[in-house]
Protein backbone atom coordinates (compact mmCIF):
# COMPACT_ATOMS: atom_id res chain seq x y z
CA UNK A 1 0.00 0.00 0.00
CA UNK A 2 1.09 3.58 -0.92
CA UNK A 3 0.81 6.32 1.28
CA UNK A 4 2.02 10.24 0.94
CA UNK A 5 3.22 12.37 4.25
CA UNK A 6 1.94 16.09 3.50
CA UNK A 7 4.50 17.94 4.31
CA UNK A 8 3.78 21.93 3.36
CA UNK A 9 1.32 23.55 0.29
CA UNK A 10 2.66 21.58 -2.12
CA UNK A 11 5.65 19.12 -0.71
CA UNK A 12 5.09 14.98 -0.12
CA UNK A 13 7.02 12.24 0.75
CA UNK A 14 6.35 9.11 -1.33
CA UNK A 15 6.66 5.95 1.03
CA UNK A 16 5.03 2.12 1.65
CA UNK A 17 6.84 0.17 -1.34
CA UNK A 18 8.54 -2.18 1.11
CA UNK A 19 12.32 -2.30 1.82
CA UNK A 20 13.69 -1.67 -0.95
CA UNK A 21 12.55 1.72 -1.84
CA UNK A 22 13.36 4.26 0.72
CA UNK A 23 11.22 7.73 0.81
CA UNK A 24 10.77 10.15 -2.28
CA UNK A 25 10.51 13.30 -1.85
CA UNK A 26 8.02 14.81 -4.20
CA UNK A 27 6.05 18.44 -5.22
CA UNK A 28 3.15 18.79 -6.99
CA UNK A 29 3.31 22.05 -9.13
CA UNK A 30 -0.39 22.77 -10.63
CA UNK A 31 -2.60 19.99 -11.86
CA UNK A 32 -0.24 17.87 -14.17
CA UNK A 33 3.51 19.07 -12.97
CA UNK A 34 5.93 17.11 -10.77
CA UNK A 35 9.02 18.10 -8.79
CA UNK A 36 10.92 14.61 -7.74
CA UNK A 37 14.13 14.76 -5.56
CA UNK A 38 16.00 11.28 -6.02
CA UNK A 39 18.83 10.86 -2.73
CA UNK A 40 21.87 8.73 -3.07
CA UNK A 41 21.66 5.58 -4.16
CA UNK A 42 18.49 5.91 -5.87
CA UNK A 43 17.74 4.45 -8.96
CA UNK A 44 16.74 6.95 -11.14
CA UNK A 45 14.70 4.80 -13.71
CA UNK A 46 13.54 2.75 -11.14
CA UNK A 47 12.15 5.39 -9.30
CA UNK A 48 10.77 6.99 -12.32
CA UNK A 49 8.77 3.93 -12.61
CA UNK A 50 8.02 3.69 -8.77
CA UNK A 51 6.08 7.69 -9.19
CA UNK A 52 4.61 6.42 -12.44
CA UNK A 53 2.71 3.61 -10.58
CA UNK A 54 2.27 5.91 -7.70
CA UNK A 55 0.46 8.71 -9.39
CA UNK A 56 -0.84 6.68 -12.53
CA UNK A 57 1.02 8.46 -14.59
CA UNK A 58 0.73 7.04 -18.10
CA UNK A 59 2.06 9.28 -20.35
CA UNK A 60 4.32 12.09 -19.44
CA UNK A 61 8.09 14.12 -20.30
CA UNK A 62 10.67 15.11 -17.82
CA UNK A 63 14.02 16.63 -17.54
CA UNK A 64 16.42 16.86 -14.90
CA UNK A 65 20.03 17.88 -13.30
CA UNK A 66 21.86 16.60 -10.63
CA UNK A 67 24.78 13.69 -9.97
CA UNK A 68 25.59 10.68 -10.02
CA UNK A 69 27.46 7.75 -8.84
CA UNK A 70 26.81 5.21 -11.18
CA UNK A 71 25.88 5.49 -14.82
CA UNK A 72 24.98 2.65 -17.17
CA UNK A 73 24.79 4.05 -20.83
CA UNK A 74 23.70 2.07 -23.77
CA UNK A 75 24.27 2.67 -27.43
CA UNK A 76 21.82 1.14 -30.23
CA UNK A 77 23.39 -0.97 -32.94
CA UNK A 78 20.82 -0.76 -35.70
CA UNK A 79 22.19 -3.41 -37.57
CA UNK A 80 22.73 -6.26 -34.75
CA UNK A 81 19.56 -4.92 -33.23
CA UNK A 82 20.85 -4.69 -29.71
CA UNK A 83 22.16 -1.90 -27.25
CA UNK A 84 25.53 -2.73 -26.09
CA UNK A 85 26.57 -0.55 -22.40
CA UNK A 86 29.38 0.84 -20.17
CA UNK A 87 29.10 1.36 -16.74
CA UNK A 88 31.01 4.32 -15.54
CA UNK A 89 31.36 4.44 -11.50
CA UNK A 90 32.36 7.98 -10.77
CA UNK A 91 30.49 11.69 -9.93
CA UNK A 92 29.49 12.55 -12.79
CA UNK A 93 27.37 16.19 -13.36
CA UNK A 94 24.20 15.57 -15.16
CA UNK A 95 24.37 18.41 -17.63
CA UNK A 96 20.90 16.95 -19.20
CA UNK A 97 18.54 14.59 -18.64
CA UNK A 98 15.10 13.65 -21.31
CA UNK A 99 13.14 11.29 -21.33
CA UNK A 100 9.20 10.53 -21.57
CA UNK A 101 6.59 7.60 -19.66
CA UNK A 102 4.67 5.12 -21.17
CA UNK A 103 3.51 2.13 -20.63
CA UNK A 104 3.78 -1.33 -21.76
CA UNK A 105 2.04 -4.39 -20.80
CA UNK A 106 -0.01 -2.44 -18.64
CA UNK A 107 2.90 -1.21 -16.62
CA UNK A 108 4.80 2.19 -16.68
CA UNK A 109 7.58 2.75 -18.92
CA UNK A 110 9.98 5.18 -18.53
CA UNK A 111 12.90 5.77 -20.95
CA UNK A 112 15.65 8.14 -20.37
CA UNK A 113 18.83 9.75 -22.33
CA UNK A 114 21.56 11.81 -20.58
CA UNK A 115 24.51 13.89 -20.69
CA UNK A 116 27.27 13.49 -18.54
CA UNK A 117 30.02 15.32 -17.31
CA UNK A 118 33.25 14.36 -15.94
CA UNK A 119 35.63 15.77 -13.40
CA UNK A 120 37.91 16.52 -16.65
CA UNK A 121 34.96 18.39 -18.42
CA UNK A 122 34.97 16.07 -20.85
CA UNK A 123 31.42 14.51 -21.56
CA UNK A 124 29.38 11.65 -22.76
CA UNK A 125 26.15 10.42 -23.06
CA UNK A 126 23.59 7.68 -24.23
CA UNK A 127 20.51 6.40 -23.29
CA UNK A 128 20.15 5.87 -19.70
CA UNK A 129 20.02 2.13 -18.40
CA UNK A 130 18.66 0.52 -14.76
CA UNK A 131 21.16 0.76 -12.32
CA UNK A 132 22.01 4.18 -12.63
CA UNK A 133 22.27 5.51 -9.36
CA UNK A 134 21.45 8.97 -8.26
CA UNK A 135 24.16 11.45 -5.49
CA UNK A 136 21.56 13.89 -5.86
CA UNK A 137 19.08 14.06 -8.26
CA UNK A 138 16.03 16.56 -9.02
CA UNK A 139 13.39 16.25 -12.14
CA UNK A 140 10.23 17.78 -13.59
CA UNK A 141 7.57 15.28 -14.67
CA UNK A 142 4.99 17.10 -16.92
CA UNK A 143 2.05 14.59 -17.22
CA UNK A 144 0.46 14.92 -20.26
CA UNK A 145 -3.08 13.84 -21.28
CA UNK A 146 -4.31 10.12 -22.42
CA UNK A 147 -1.77 7.32 -22.57
CA UNK A 148 0.98 6.11 -24.46
CA UNK A 149 1.39 3.03 -25.26
CA UNK A 150 4.77 1.14 -27.02
CA UNK A 151 5.18 -2.17 -28.44
CA UNK A 152 8.29 -4.01 -29.63
CA UNK A 153 8.58 -3.10 -33.27
CA UNK A 154 10.72 -6.30 -34.18
CA UNK A 155 12.00 -4.99 -37.65
CA UNK A 156 13.79 -2.13 -35.62
CA UNK A 157 13.87 -4.22 -33.09
CA UNK A 158 13.19 -1.51 -30.39
CA UNK A 159 10.22 -0.55 -27.95
CA UNK A 160 8.98 1.84 -30.07
CA UNK A 161 5.40 4.83 -29.36
CA UNK A 162 2.19 2.85 -31.15
CA UNK A 163 0.84 6.14 -32.40
CA UNK A 164 -2.16 6.02 -34.39
CA UNK A 165 -1.94 8.80 -36.97
CA UNK A 166 -0.11 9.94 -40.36
CA UNK A 167 0.45 12.74 -41.66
Amino acid sequence: MLSGTFLGPCDYVLSGLGTSFGAMLYSRLGSASYVIRLETGDDILASLRRFAEAKRVRAAVFEGIGSLNRAKLGHYDFKKKRYTYEVVEDDLEILSLAGNISTMDRDALPHAHVTLGRRDFTVLGGHLDEGSLANMVEIVVQKLPGKLVKAKDEEIGLNLLQLPREL
